[in-house]
């Protein structure tokens, strides 16, 4: 790859990333937005409105891969005791060894490529991603305020 500091070539590794991620989902047999919900949850969520506020995901999306998560037969959704209309969403048996199978094995891939990257890569790749994150968070909420 050309080493070149636009704006596009960071866009094309971001895809690439992305298409990475999504490539494991077929693999898994797995839509996007049911191999992240199954992170999510593995990862500590509970419930619908945890998986969306985490993985930035909107209201459809969540609910549609619950459902067919569901009908995988992966998660299940019992009634918390506290609130009668939220449901908690629990890993079944099949959905338990279907993560250690899979999502697990994932982990172990990044994992495995982390070490590989030596010290101050790391720590330069989170400085700048969170940098550039926050820095295009700030410039989306100035375009929202200007919409009012």
């Amino acid at each position: 790859m050309k080493k070149d500091n636009s704006l596009e070539i960071y866009r094309e590794i971001y895809k690439d990333l992305d298409g990475l991620y999504a490539m494991f989902s077929k693999i898994c047999d797995l839509s996007d937005a049911e191999y992240w919900t199954l992170v999510m949850i593995k990862e500590g969520c509970s419930t619908q409105a945890e998986i969306r506020d985490v993985a930035h995901m909107n209201k459809q999306t969540v609910h549609s891969a619950i459902k067919q998560l569901t009908k995988k037969g992966l998660i299940a959704l019992e009634t918390k005791e506290n609130n009668l209309r939220e449901k908690q969403i629990i890993f079944t048996q099949e959905g338990l060894q279907f993560v250690q199978q899979h999502i697990d094995s994932m982990y172990h891939l990044e994992e495995r490529v982390w070490k590989e990257m030596e010290k101050e890569e790391k720590e330069l790749l989170i400085e700048i991603s969170q940098k550039y994150n926050r820095l295009l968070k700030s410039e989306l909420e100035k375009y929202l305020k200007r919409g009012d």
